[in-house]
């Protein structure tokens, strides 16, 4: 997944070192009444603004700030996903946290490894860790939509409004029939695309489970942490392409936020519902 380039120009202007010297040297400069003081300055700030973001130390500087800054954050947002999980989905996403730990250990112990080549696929580790958690609240939103729906009873209902559009002797009558039926086929084709998207997460869980615990196995007597790195390469690219179907598919993550909407029944359909279950 792609990362935004951080600006060091902005990194450099914005950082409180250079604006407290900044401010510091203009409020001395009033003070005193040494406009000249003022004057240099800007001058060296202008200097550095035009060399600071062009030394590697610098930028490296600021993509380690910007890096740690992600981390935090991922970690925040992670934690908040872990909380919402059921005592199961926990379960399985605290074992692969462990597991991730594991392989870290031992990704340092082994002496194959080169510690400036460890740290890519350290970040590696905790995506997927993070992804895996992501999947499992996604999972978790889109059976307990699918569990309050019932999609036989929207397909009799569907059925129900086809005929009434097709039987209708008032055109105002069979046009709202119609209405109802596009609502209810969308809803249906909504409910599919779910259960398709469930299936291939719940499939890439697993898979990142199984992977993980084989990477957990072989990680001491790996030769080089390429063959690591491409083994969680390949599940990264898995997820992503799962995250990716499902936004190509109307945006299916986000249809599992809503509640499901029961769909207005034939007159003489009512009858009385489960408080449980939304139709």
């Amino acid at each position: 997944m792609s990362e935004k380039a951080p600006s060091y120009l902005r990194s450099a202007f914005l950082n409180v070192y250079n604006l407290s010297l900044l401010s510091g040297a203009a409020l001395a400069s009033i003070a005193t009444g040494e406009y000249v003081l003022g004057a240099v300055a800007l001058g060296l700030e202008a200097a550095w603004l035009l060399l600071g973001p062009e030394l590697k130390p610098f930028q490296r500087a600021v993509n380690r700030a910007q890096r740690e800054e992600r981390e935090r954050a991922d970690r925040e947002r992670v934690k908040k996903l872990m909380e919402t999980l059921p005592e199961r989905e926990w379960a399985r996403a605290h074992a692969l946290d462990e597991l991730r730990r594991e392989i870290e250990r031992d990704m340092q112990a082994n002496p194959s490894f080169q510690v400036v080549l460890l740290q890519t696929e350290i970040d590696k580790l905790h995506q997927l860790h993070s992804n895996f958690v992501g999947l499992a609240s996604a999972c978790v939103r889109a059976e307990t939509y699918l569990s309050a729906t019932e999609v036989r009873e929207l397909e009799l209902q569907l059925e129900v409004q086809r005929k009434i559009e097709k039987n209708a002797k008032d055109a105002a009558v069979g046009e709202i029939a119609r209405k109802n039926a596009q609502v209810l086929q969308r809803r249906i084709e909504t409910i599919k695309e779910i259960q398709n998207f469930l299936a291939r997460a719940r499939g890439q869980m697993m898979l990142i489970e199984n992977t993980v615990r084989l990477l957990r196995d072989q990680v001491l007597t790996m030769a080089s942490p390429d063959q690591l790195g491409d083994q969680l390469d390949d599940l990264l690219v898995g997820v992503e392409a799962i995250q990716a179907s499902a936004k190509e598919n109307d945006a299916v993550l986000s249809k599992i936020e809503l509640e499901p909407i029961a769909p207005i029944e034939s007159p003489g359909a009512v009858r009385a519902a489960s408080p449980e279950r939304v139709r």
